[in-house]
């Protein structure tokens, strides 16, 4: 066995910070969140070389007295906690004393302030671990801190860093998730002596975020601010309306305590609260800020507080979902009476084309009713509260006209009209919509959606249950084992066999088997689900139908688009569980008067 020695000090503060301090926006994030604490209304980064060569910031704060810039650099030295106890009533975003003592391992480290309590100013050098003596001279208000020449005595790690580009990129995304966060301070980021973002102060986190909004191309009047206050907990959210949509999450951003998260379940309940309104695969811009008590959560579980555990967090979760469906339902260029018509030239358009040279050949019909050329489709359909009872009454329909259709195929062969009435699949437009023809009449298929109403309907038949080799064990706190214990009889209804072992902990133990690669979309479901008993399997299975549904770019088979078109076909309400509209249908006679063909 080879000798065991101790490490040199110094080596082992290289190695701890390298926890802390991955790349520059890493030492951003901790002397952002520093300034911040410090009651700073102004604050000012500037940037050379990506970050790596010089990072500075500058903050009109409460400075440091003497002896607190004495303790600087020392491991686990802050002013944020001082007892066990406060870890779990933590109000500030820095608390754990690492982040200057890591920051001065691997960098030339340069602080200057002005204490505002004493008036005593001072300026520390701390060159990657080596300490020089603290002078009497600094900045009339506030503190300056200066990181320069990052990884110069680990190039092993400077190595790794990427392009000046890159990490300047990725500093500026940090700064602006910040200062989102905080509109009461004014931000300015210099980059390579240029300013590139300044964001004077502001009165709400809706005009703040519209300064970023707006560089977007997006307008104030397609954003709302929702607010709601709890006993323990407040949420603003910042959000577009259903007109602006996304194919990425990268425009959801989430705040805890002004702190940004990343939390799979807040997010979850941001896409549950659009689910009705946008079309599958889309996503929102939101900006949510939720400010919670801070005995309620807990961010001592990543170096970077980048996460954080919530002891009420299936309340916030459901409060979330709820506010956010109150969202403007907006749909661009769309009339009051919610109608879309086709135009020949520009595709769908919410009114018919204006008289025109083109349609000079049929003058006449100018003049009509331009509703017996153009058809009326019904893009949004409300969500309808009783669609359970709905979509179960219908059930039972179809399966009596199905077994009228048995008898008849047992006595009858299919006669000349029903023939004539098959749909004949086309084909497939822009992966997306099915296109077929039944009789005189053409129709568009949502693939997403027709096929999310099928695995729907499935779900709420007599299920097939999928017993699990190896349980899968729920982690619940103590507001979601209240929760689960009212509910566990209605998730065995609805196929999802749940038990609780002598430990007191739960687990799933089978699913329906159509839920086979989706097992961990359930769990987050169950852990976070405060929904009452009507709300479940509408919820519950509205998200196993949409995760198992084809998506918008799969290429399908045609005996794959033929399934859907038979089933389609055979619905009274051709709508998905969110209560979307799939079906459109366009009759021959009106494309041959869009053509001139009359």
């Amino acid at each position: 066995m080879a000798k065991i020695n101790l490490l040199d000090p110094l080596l082992s503060s290289r190695i701890a910070a390298g926890e802390v301090i991955e790349r520059p926006l890493s030492i951003l994030r901790e002397l952002l969140d520093n300034s911040i604490d410090a009651g700073a209304d102004e604050i000012e980064v500037a940037l050379d070389g990506g970050g790596i060569d010089r990072l500075q910031i500058k903050d009109n704060g409460s400075g440091i007295d003497r002896e607190g810039i004495s303790l600087i650099g020392h491991r686990h030295a802050t002013s944020k906690i001082k007892s066990p106890d406060d870890l779990y009533d933590i109000s500030t975003l820095g608390f754990r004393g690492e982040a200057l003592y890591s920051i001065s391992a691997v960098s030339r480290l340069t602080i200057s302030t002005c204490s505002l309590s004493t008036g005593e100013k001072s300026t520390l050098v701390i060159d990657n671990g080596r300490r020089e003596e603290i002078s009497s001279y600094g900045p009339d208000r506030g503190t300056i801190i200066t990181t320069e020449d990052l990884f110069i005595e680990i190039p092993a790690r400077r190595a790794f860093l990427k392009r000046e580009q890159a990490e300047s990129q990725a500093c500026r995304n940090l700064f602006l998730s910040k200062a989102l966060a905080f509109p009461q301070i004014r931000f300015r980021l210099i980059v390579d002596g240029a300013l590139r973002i300044d964001l004077p102060k502001c009165s709400s986190y809706k005009e703040r975020v519209m300064g970023h909004y707006r560089k977007l191309g997006i307008s104030d009047s397609d954003i709302v601010e929702l607010q709601v206050k709890e006993e323990d907990y407040s949420i603003a959210a910042v959000c577009s309306s259903s007109a602006l949509k996304r194919s990425d999450r990268k425009e959801i951003r989430i705040y805890v305590n002004g702190r940004p998260v990343d939390d799979y379940p807040l997010m979850q309940a941001v896409t549950y609260g659009y689910g009705e309104m946008l079309p599958g695969g889309s996503f929102p811009y939101a900006a949510i800020f939720i400010e919670n008590r801070p005995e309620l959560s807990d961010f001592n579980i990543h170096p970077a507080k980048k996460e954080v555990k919530l002891r009420n967090g299936a309340d916030i979760h459901h409060s979330l979902t709820v506010l956010l469906r109150n969202t403007e339902r907006k749909i661009p260029e769309i009339k009051a009476d919610n109608q879309l018509y086709f135009n020949h030239d520009n595709g769908w358009d919410s009114k018919p084309p204006a008289s025109s040279s083109q349609f000079a050949f049929n003058q006449e019909k100018k003049n009509t009713s331009t509703s017996n050329v153009y058809e009326k489709i019904p893009l949004y359909r409300e969500k309808d509260s009783a669609w359970l009872e709905k979509a179960k009454a219908l059930r039972e329909k179809e399966k009596e006209r199905e077994r009228e259709r048995e008898k008849k195929r047992g006595n009858l062969s299919m006669d000349v009209e029903e023939e004539k009435n098959r749909p004949i699949y086309i084909g497939q437009a822009f992966k997306l919509f099915i296109i077929c023809q039944k009789g005189d009449e053409l129709y568009l298929i949502d693939q997403h959606a027709a096929h999310e109403r099928i695995i729907y309907d499935e779900l709420t038949k007599e299920r097939d249950i999928q017993m699990l080799a190896i349980p899968i064990e729920l982690d619940l706190d103590t507001l979601q084992l209240e929760a689960l214990e009212s509910h566990a009889h209605i998730y065995s209804s609805l196929g999802i066999m749940l038990s609780k072992g002598r430990d007191g902990r739960w687990r799933v133990d089978g699913i329906p088997s159509l839920c086979r690669g989706i097992e961990d979309k359930i769990i987050s479901f169950i852990e976070t689900s405060r929904f009452d008993e009507h709300s479940i399997e509408m919820e519950l299975f509205a998200v196993i139908a949409c995760r198992k549904a084809i998506k918008r770019g799969d290429e399908i088979s045609r005996y794959s688009a033929e399934a859907i078109m038979e089933r389609v076909f055979r619905m009274e309400e051709p709508c998905c569980p969110h209560g979307r509209t799939f079906l459109v249908k366009l009759k021959e006679k009106e494309l041959m008067e869009m053509v001139g063909r009359t």
